[in-house]
């Protein structure tokens, strides 16, 4: 991805991120926007620079799944009337996609799961659910491809 032209179609996706930058103790939770197989864009308070290296989690269920990319872009946003950054981050290798797309699925099967418990009164495993999402849902899983 470059700060030209978009390399990469991008796909809407709903997700919480907690975002560190590199040599910051501070972890702050971001609204992620879409992923592309380049990279992703998030919502922050914080204005983060181009340049700057930035891990980030995905806590789903009781795993901490990371990843770390670079800031190449940041501009102020206009979806909220708060103050609020639109933040562009590339992968900083082709893997980082691929995780991305598997931490995606599994905060879908989460989801899953929660709405069973929440809907239905069902207390499924995180196997059990994956099971069942794999089966009713996967399908439908956008290819990013």
């Amino acid at each position: 991805m470059t700060t030209g032209r978009r390399c990469f179609i991008r796909h809407p996706v709903t997700l919480t991120v907690q975002c560190q930058k590199q040599g910051h103790r501070e972890v702050c939770a971001h609204e992620m926007r879409d992923i592309s197989f380049g990279g992703m864009s998030f919502i922050s308070s914080d204005c983060y620079e181009p340049g700057d290296i930035v891990l980030m989690g995905f806590p789903v269920g009781t795993i901490r799944n990371r990843l770390t990319g670079e800031i190449i872009w940041s501009s102020p946003s206009n979806l909220t009337p708060a103050i609020l950054f639109a933040n562009g981050l590339k992968f900083l290798n082709k893997q980082m996609f691929f995780i991305a797309r598997m931490i995606e699925q599994m905060c879908c099967i989460e989801k899953y799961r929660e709405a069973q418990a929440r809907q239905y009164s069902r207390i499924l495993s995180g196997d059990e659910a994956a099971g069942e999402w794999i089966q009713k849902c996967a399908a439908r899983f956008p290819n990013r491809f």
